[in-house]
């Protein structure tokens, strides 16, 4: 599918941000691992949810969804699979968060075929593989070393191990799954980025009363976990995502109007929150209230360096925020997004480029120059943040523009178009 998108002068309205995708993975998983019913309530409805809510299912969970909220049945440990095969899609969350958790089935010594399409067969896992292997799994590869599809056997069961800290997903994976295990664990983690997303992982830990305890030596975190514990179920209701909400917030910020966004909670963990801290500091007019934030556009924006390693989802919304900011936007320390569903550096440099933006790539980031842009052609490379950046900066450019792969936008936010008409966006959806 293509986005035909023209440039716009006014955006206005009222806008309800869908639920966090990062916390209603967590809930989900949570929810498998404990006994009884637990209620999500302000569920995110998206490709990747689907994929997680799918295999929990095949582990032995029950779901039901009403308009409101998700009821999950589950008989908690251990998990009684009825299945052979597990296949995570294109989740790269998901395929990392599930791994650890087939250590606890019932008959783990059986083997499990464990895959995911194509896309994320790409993304490295060896870090994860090698951690489980030594906590008692036997995990082998099926194909290319370092990818899936893997072979999985052999129980979870606790003890030292260090893993990378290149991606948080790695270590939140193993922080849910192992105080189930029978042994206590001790997981350290060397330059660990992506921090909020393991603090949003411990404050479901914390509210669900696990006990584990964390101390930092210099650049090493080390997370000791008590064996032996049980989940309890929950309720829970997700705020909304400001992943998600970063276009709109850039659109909101870039182009004259007010939008208000509904949903958010600038309490929540999550660290793309950090986007209002930024926007704020460049010069953008935000009036933030208990779940509502209202946004004036059309201020002049200044530039900033700005240190993406704890926010490496905001590169592509930070990237074309920094094509209208007075100066020279520069985004560093984030190599990490090279490791997503495509390598958003390459793609948000190329796009941007073909919109006529001076933009120059570094190892772990972009530097981008203030400037007109001019519509044009670009690839969407199959991963829904290039495509929601580059049709905000499409609204931004002079003439029209063609984003393809924009049905990528399922992954995580498939009203996204359907927001932007509503407050003015000039949007046209072609096979």
């Amino acid at each position: 599918m293509r986005a035909i998108i023209n440039k716009i002068h006014k955006l206005n309205g009222i806008v309800v941000v869908p639920g966090s995708k990062s916390q209603t993975i967590r809930g989900l998983i949570l929810a498998l691992l404990a006994k009884g019913q637990s209620s999500i309530e302000n569920f995110l409805d998206c490709e990747d949810t689907k994929t997680t809510l799918k295999v929990c299912k095949l582990l032995g969970a029950n779901g039901k969804l009403t308009t409101t909220k998700i009821i999950i049945q589950s008989k908690g440990l251990p998990l009684r699979s009825i299945i052979n095969k597990v296949n995570t899609g294109n989740s790269g969350i998901t395929t990392r968060f599930i791994l650890p958790v087939l250590g606890l089935r019932k008959n783990f010594n059986d083997p499990i075929v464990f895959d995911c399409k194509k896309q994320m067969r790409q993304r490295p896992i060896a870090s994860l593989v090698n951690v489980l292997n030594s906590l008692g799994m036997r995990i082998s590869y099926m194909g290319k070393k370092d990818n899936c599809p893997l072979l999985v056997r052999g129980r979870l069961l606790g003890g030292k191990a260090e893993v990378a800290g290149n991606t948080s997903q790695y270590l939140s994976a193993l922080l849910l799954s192992l105080p189930l295990a029978p042994k206590n664990s001790e997981i350290r983690v060397k330059n660990l980025r992506e921090r909020p997303y393991v603090n949003m992982t411990l404050k479901w830990l914390k509210d669900l009363n696990i006990k584990y305890s964390v101390k930092r030596i210099k650049n090493v975190d080390i997370y000791t976990i008590k064996g032996g514990q049980n989940y309890k179920p929950f309720k829970k209701v997700i705020p909304g995502d400001f992943s998600s909400a970063s276009c709109l917030l850039a659109a909101a910020c870039l182009i004259p109007g007010t939008v208000v966004l509904k949903g958010l909670d600038v309490n929540d963990a999550q660290g793309d929150k950090k986007l209002l801290e930024i926007l704020k500091k460049m010069g953008a007019e935000l009036k933030i209230s208990k779940n509502q934030i209202l946004v004036k556009g059309g201020h002049k924006l200044k530039s900033l360096d700005i240190n993406a390693s704890d926010i490496p989802d905001l590169l592509p919304a930070l990237a074309v925020i920094g094509t209208k900011a007075e100066g020279k936007t520069k985004i560093y320390n984030v190599p990490q997004a090279r490791i997503k569903e495509t390598d958003r550096i390459k793609s948000m440099l190329e796009g941007l480029r073909r919109m006529k933006a001076k933009t120059i790539e570094h190892k772990d980031g972009l530097t981008i120059y203030s400037g007109k842009l001019n519509g044009a052609v670009v690839k969407g490379f199959k991963d829904h943040r290039t495509v929601m950046a580059m049709s905000v900066a499409a609204m931004l450019a002079e003439g029209r523009t063609v984003i393809t792969n924009a049905e990528s936008i399922n992954k995580t936010f498939p009203q996204f178009y359907a927001i932007l008409k509503t407050l003015g966006a000039d949007i046209k959806l072609t096979i």
